[in-house]
Order: structure tokens, then sequence, then C-alpha cells
């Protein structure tokens, strides 16, 4: 039985990768800083280990014995905190320390972001041989993480994932999409046609076992982007096009497109983020994702992963009704 160990494993995707590991056989440890919410959270089976990433002792016991270690911690919708650097990219430095100073060190697979390639024109998605070039903190900090753990490489074997947007049961991001689509209305942060990949959760954790199990590793003399691997949908609607496809999939009426100049976008996105300063709390709507919705299409291909390990996604229009069906069982909407 393989030994696995999920930081991050209390989120909206470590949770689901937590269910889909426990399915394919593995024993699964958890690096978590609060016991009894964890509890609450992960099926029993699930070995609790208190410690975060900035503990290095705490790491080096959590990783002991482990065949994979796969890295979803991290500071998120807070680009402005004092620690959300530190927290990124030091947490998986220490991360990938703690895995070499095993004997048998356990193959890490870094959950990073497609903000960290930065975005792409419409009609080219991201492939895992191009340059990254980040255009938000979000984006610059994740590629940082990324390089801390290249860094282990010759010691350490890594794989690097950089998903797009992730929807799928528990997400709260997307169910304020859905609630406005639902009311018959659908916000388009620019008047620019831009175009998205994604991908439901689901998927991308059965992608995550993969790689776990079989990707290729990172190496230091080896051509680009290897180690490196996009999971998405091959389908990139724009983000018109996205409401459009969440109400047929809802049978809703067809709500009605809003494309809101970029002034708007940033002055809404302003407004919520000193709010959140003051709160000192998270919000999706912040300056480095308005900074983000006017750099371009945010799109990437699923090939590589498809070829290699023979993963592919199910349809999107299924995995958007999926979501809300699961939203309506829940009384979110």
């Amino acid at each position: 039985m393989p030994e696995v160990l999920v930081t991050g494993a209390t989120g909206f995707i470590g949770r689901q990768l937590v269910e889909n590991l426990l399915h394919s056989g593995h024993h699964v440890r958890a690096l978590v800083r609060d016991l009894e919410r964890a509890r609450t959270l992960l099926p029993a089976e699930v070995e609790l280990r208190l410690g975060d990433v900035l503990d290095s002792d705490a790491l080096g016991r959590a990783t002991a014995g482990t065949d994979q270690v796969f890295h979803l911690a991290s500071l998120l919708k807070m680009p402005w905190h004092k620690d959300f650097s530190t927290i990124n990219t030091e947490g998986t430095r220490r991360l990938a320390e703690a895995c070499t100073t095993h004997e048998t060190p356990p193959r890490l697979v870094i959950i990073s972001s497609l903000a960290a390639a930065g975005p792409s024109p419409p009609d080219r998605p991201a492939v895992e041989s191009q340059p990254a070039v980040p255009v938000s903190r979000y984006g610059r900090v994740k590629l940082e993480a990324e390089q801390a753990a290249r860094s282990a490489a010759p010691r350490l074997p890594i794989c690097i994932v950089r998903p797009p947007m992730v929807f799928g049961p528990h997400d709260k991001s997307a169910l304020e999409l859905y609630r406005t689509i639902s009311k018959g209305l659908h916000f388009v942060p620019t008047r620019a046609t831009h175009h998205l990949s994604m991908i439901y959760v689901e998927d991308l954790a059965l992608a995550l076992v993969a790689i776990g199990a079989r990707g290729e590793s990172t190496s230091p003399e080896g051509p680009e982007g290897r180690g490196l691997y996009y999971v998405a949908d091959p389908h990139h609607p724009s983000y018109g096009e996205l409401g459009l496809m969440i109400a047929k999939s809802m049978e809703w009426p067809t709500p009605r497109v809003l494309r809101l100049p970029s002034a708007i976008t940033w002055l809404a996105a302003l407004c919520s983020e000193t709010v959140a300063r003051l709160r000192d709390q998270p919000t999706i709507l912040n300056l480095d994702k308005a900074r983000e919705a006017r750099a371009g299409s945010w799109i990437c291909s699923g090939e590589k992963l498809e070829r290699g390990l023979g993963i592919s996604p199910q349809r999107l229009e299924t995995r958007l009704a999926e979501t809300g069906a699961w939203y309506l069982q829940q009384g979110w909407l």
C-alpha cells in the first residue's frame, strides 16, 4: 500500500484528492494545523499529522517513509498579505528539503497554477515547453515556489502541475457565478473576448493520482517543460460563453450577458480588496485578479497528460451540470 502525504488536505482540491487516493488504495497522511477541524472534514482513515509548511521538524517527521507527497497548502486570495510569499515559496522550499533528508526520497508533486505561466493568445493554448511569463503577484509567487522546489530536483523526483480554473462540489468561488446566472444575469469582467481553460475537481484529482504514480520528473539538464503538466478540459469557452453553458446545463433561461468596462471591474476589485484587507480575510475579487482578467486568455493544453498517461477529463458540459446539481442538493442555490 503506497504511503502518501498531502498538505492542504482540508481545502477544496485537497479533500477530493484525499478521497481519490483512498479509493486507489493509498494510505494517506495529512499535514494539518488544526486537528479538530481536520477531523470534521477528512475521512476517519486519514492519519493526521500536526504541523505546517514552515515547520521543518514537522515536515521531516511527516514525510518520513512516504512514497509520494502532494503539496497543495498555500495562502490564497490574499496577495497583499505579508506572509503570502513566505508561505507559498519558503513553505515549498522547506517541504522539498525535508523530502531530500530521507534515504529514499518520495516523489514530490507540486500543485501550482496556470497563473504561473501567464496568459495566452485565444488560439494558442499554453504547452509545457513554453517559458512562463506571469502577470500577477499570485502568478509570480507560484512560479517562485516551482523554482524553489526545482532546486532540489537533482536529489528528489519532482512533478509540477499547473491547473487552470478548478470548479466542482464544495467550491464557493464558482457558486457566485451560478447564483447570478440563476437570476438571469451574467457579468463579464471586460469588454474584450477572452477565453479560459477549466478543470473539474475530480478530474484534476484523478490526474494528480496518475502523475504521482507514473509522471515524469523534472530534470535540470532535461528539455524545457520536463516534469511539468497542464490539466485542462479541451474546450476553451470565452467567459461570456461559459455563462450560457452553465444556464443550458441547468435548464435555466438564457441569461443577459453584461460586459463591464475595465474601469468598473477595477473599482469593484479595489473596494473588495480594501474591505478584505481591513478584515484580514481572503477575497477572490482583488486587484491581482482584475489584472489577470484584463491580461488576455487563460488557456492551456492537456495533450501531454493524455498522450503520456492516458488521462483526459469528461465533457465540460457534463461537469458543469454536476456542479450545479450539487449546489442545489446542498441548498446553496
